[in-house]
């Protein structure tokens, strides 16, 4: 969850807590220049009270917090300038307009996508997809069909991906899992009960884990190391259909297929033909663009 969010929210602040939150939100990136010692003396509060405040928020200090803090404006102040993730459309609108507008949203989103990515971690991701045995798959949410698609891809390039979908199957699988076989764990909150039960044990057991996650500080990106990080513009619930969310997931998925794909090109993308090629050898078109070349 943003840093914004909780001190929106307020999950059991103190009076002196609501305070010190609406003068954070209130002085933004101007927190860049202002120490704990400063804003105790603005609120009427002792630095300690600041510092527990931080903590709370599951920061060491203030510096911890300051730091995120200001990285977290930066990046809500870039790309989406010209659309609403959670209401991308309105009830009046034509579908020309509707059209437009998702088109916008959809560029958006993959151009914002892609600037919270670090390339040592996309590398880390494809490295542990690629070496290993079995792929375990599981989402906290709605991402199953688009785990489907990365399960057909994988498949077609002789690698094994298995879509778990009940938790306490997971839960399992990561208590018995082998030294070779990899996770991938996507929650957009990053606080899912069921999956930070699971993230413990795979942690403890340190097994290989891709985590797809919120941009911000939440547990599951913190336990890992590895951490890939969608577009984070959506609400949890009051959203309209999680369309940046689901093609942010879809476009990093498909990162780590090429990914993987790249690390022995010819040779994969001839297994993918030969294959194909043998399975849909009665599939045809008149259409001359989909036609295969011999």
């Amino acid at each position: 969850m943003l840093i914004q969010e909780k001190l929106k929210h307020r999950e059991m602040f103190s009076n002196v807590e609501n305070v010190i939150a609406d003068y954070i939100l209130e002085r933004g990136s101007a927190l860049k220049n202002e120490s704990a010692r400063h804003i105790a003396a603005a609120v009427f509060a002792a630095p300690s009270s600041i510092v527990r405040f931080c903590q709370k928020l599951g920061y060491s200090g203030y510096a911890q917090f300051q730091k995120d803090w200001l990285k977290e404006l930066d990046y809500l102040s870039s790309h989406f300038q010209n659309v609403d993730a959670n209401r991308p459309f309105e009830p009046e609108d034509p579908i020309c307009v509707v059209a437009n507008k998702l088109s916008t949203l959809y560029q958006e989103t993959i151009a914002d996508t892609l600037s919270l990515q670090h390339a040592e971690q996309l590398a880390q991701a494809v490295r542990y997809c690629n070496q290993e045995n079995v792929i375990y798959f599981c989402s906290a949410g709605a991402q199953s069909g688009i785990a489907a698609a990365f399960e057909d891809k994988m498949a077609k390039i002789g690698k094994t991906v298995l879509l778990v979908g009940r938790n306490d199957v997971l839960f399992h699988h990561a208590c018995n899992c082998g030294p070779n076989d990899c996770f991938i764990l996507f929650s957009y909150s990053g606080e899912t009960p069921n999956i930070l039960r699971v993230a413990q044990k795979l942690k403890k057991r340190k097994v290989h884990t891709v985590v797809i996650t919120s941009f911000g500080n939440n547990t599951l990106a913190n336990w890992f190391p590895c951490r890939l990080f969608v577009s984070t513009r959506e609400r949890l619930v009051s959203n309209l259909g999680s369309f940046s969310t689901h093609l942010s997931a879809l476009f990093l998925l498909d990162l780590i297929y090429a990914g993987i794909m790249n690390q022995d090109f010819e040779y994969l993308y001839h297994v993918k033909q030969k294959n194909s090629q043998e399975f849909e050898q009665f599939r045809h078109s008149e259409n001359p663009i989909l036609q295969d070349l011999p």
